[in-house]
């Protein structure tokens, strides 16, 4: 399992579950506040400097066909020609499958995961909870967060999505994001929550 590790940050208000690239002063790191009819007073302190962007919610680039992703194109009623895989093209329009349960890393790293991609030309990202958050001996909260980030490109747009682990500090800082080693690992997690 990779992991990448994040500078903390300080904590901030929640934000709604869809937030547009719009909405968001990006400046590196990104402290801003956003408006206030879409989203919070003010953003948690992402501090992403360090963070890098996993390639399963990047645009689609050479990190994806290296990895064998296979992505098709596909025209969308109302939105246009979409690019990605065919999970994420298959649920364009309907909202994510949010799994019922607390989960208090949901805002803090979707505010990371914006903040990076806005740097690649972001349109939106949505973001809902996989699973409910757990507490590791450090006191931080870790769970899965669901993803689908869309990226406009010319003429077209990208759409990914995928499942991050993100660990939050009791605080509302992140401490850490990274992609599960495989699919089974939010499977397993969510199954967990229901005994």
């Amino acid at each position: 399992m990779s992991t990448v590790r994040l500078r903390p940050g300080t904590s901030g208000s929640a934000c709604p579950i869809l937030c547009r690239a719009t909405d968001v002063p990006f400046t590196r790191p990104v402290p801003g506040t956003i408006d206030r009819m879409v989203c919070s007073p003010a953003a948690p302190d992402t501090s992403a400097a360090t963070w890098q962007m996993p390639w399963q919610i990047a645009p689609i680039g050479p990190a994806s066909a290296a990895a064998g992703e296979q992505t098709i194109m596909s025209m969308v009623p109302g939105t246009g020609l979409v690019k990605g895989t065919s999970v994420a093209l298959q649920s364009i329009g309907q909202p994510l499958p949010e799994v019922p349960g607390r989960n208090r890393t949901v805002d803090t790293c979707r505010a990371v995961v914006m903040s990076e991609a806005g740097k690649a030309g972001m349109k939106q990202v949505e973001a809902v909870s996989a699973g409910a958050d757990k507490t590791d001996r450090k006191g931080d909260y870790f769970a899965p967060v669901l993803f689908r980030i869309t990226y406009e490109r010319p003429m077209m747009y990208e759409v990914r999505e995928a499942t991050m682990i993100c660990v939050v500090s009791r605080k509302g800082a992140i401490v850490d994001a990274y992609m599960p080693a495989d699919a089974s690992t939010v499977t397993e997690w969510t199954a967990l929550g229901h005994r």
